[in-house]
């Protein structure tokens, strides 16, 4: 039962980030999301500014949902690139800030759309993809 659950997470995880197709969505184009993701961006900003444990749970939300992105994107290691944590925060805030009734898991998925084009492929100091199955010359007999 608990697997399943965080099978379902993932799933819907995910599908609010693109990596899904559409069609994980029901006929309406409508999805649950879970948590404080379901909150909407001013909320956000209120526990933002206060801080502490209301504040920690939007960014444990917001780092569970990077790594679901990270484990599931296509061709992606790290969809933050070269950003810090500090950098989405702040991108965060202003987008909320302009877009308040927003909700939280919305606004994070419009950001990783913008973050995908800059993403990290593979884990820094590996070299990867196709060209790492090179065939070897046969050995002279």
């Amino acid at each position: 039962m608990k697997r399943t659950s965080h099978a379902f997470l993932l799933a819907t995880l995910l599908n609010l980030a693109g990596v899904l197709p559409a069609a994980a969505r029901d006929m309406d184009e409508q999805y649950a999301v879970f948590g404080v993701g379901s909150d909407n961006c001013a909320a956000y900003l209120v526990a933002r500014d206060r801080g502490g444990r209301a504040e920690r749970w939007y960014h444990h939300w917001l780092a569970g949902y990077l790594s679901a992105v990270n484990n599931a994107g296509a061709s992606t290691y790290n969809i933050l690139g070269d950003k810090s944590m500090a950098d989405i925060l702040d991108w965060l805030e202003g987008y909320c800030a302009a877009n308040p009734n927003v909700n939280f898991a919305n606004a994070v998925a419009d950001m990783v759309t913008l973050l995908y084009t800059d993403r990290q492929n593979m884990a820094p100091g590996k070299e990867g993809g196709w060209n790492k199955f090179t065939e070897q010359p046969s050995p002279s007999p």
